[in-house]
């Protein structure tokens, strides 16, 4: 295990157990009821889950690292993917929006195919806006794509 893994885990159980303190200071009131200490104690025992897996984990000194692979273009296409989104999001509304985010996303920053970027896209966007519009009420901008009575 190398000195950064440790330090890292460390670093992460001793945040998740200041957050899961104050957390619990907080209260974290009923399952039917959450209380305002909910989501740190949520938040602490996936910090302290993973802080502990990562000090148990073998180390990847064995693994090596590739220096001559640049990642600026992806990074960059990314953070302008989601200024775009920002931007279109009222003009093009949610769904359209939602998609060419996850289009481009897929396609140019992780690599997908062109056929799993385009499905995939197209299924989280409309699953998305089923599940804010329509169950939890959420008012999401229409765009140019008129949506049913009622959604």
């Amino acid at each position: 295990m190398s000195f950064v893994d440790r330090v890292v885990g460390l670093s992460a159980l001793g945040g998740a157990i200041v957050l899961a303190v104050a957390g619990w200071s907080l209260g974290p009131g009923t399952s039917r009821l959450p209380g305002p200490g909910f989501f740190p104690l949520l938040i602490s025992a996936s910090m302290g889950g993973l802080g502990v897996w990562l000090l148990l984990h073998p180390g990847r000194e064995g693994i090596p690292i590739s220096p001559g692979t640049p990642r600026w273009g992806r990074f960059i296409v990314a953070l302008a993917s989601v200024f775009c989104y920002a931007a279109l999001l009222v003009d093009l509304g949610y769904l359209l929006s939602t998609f060419g985010l996850l289009w481009v996303q897929l396609r140019w920053v992780e690599g997908q195919s062109r056929k799993v970027s385009l499905l995939t896209a197209a299924t989280a966007a409309f699953v998305s806006l089923v599940v804010f519009r329509v169950f939890l009420k959420v008012p999401l901008p229409a765009g140019i794509f008129p949506l049913p009575r009622g959604w």
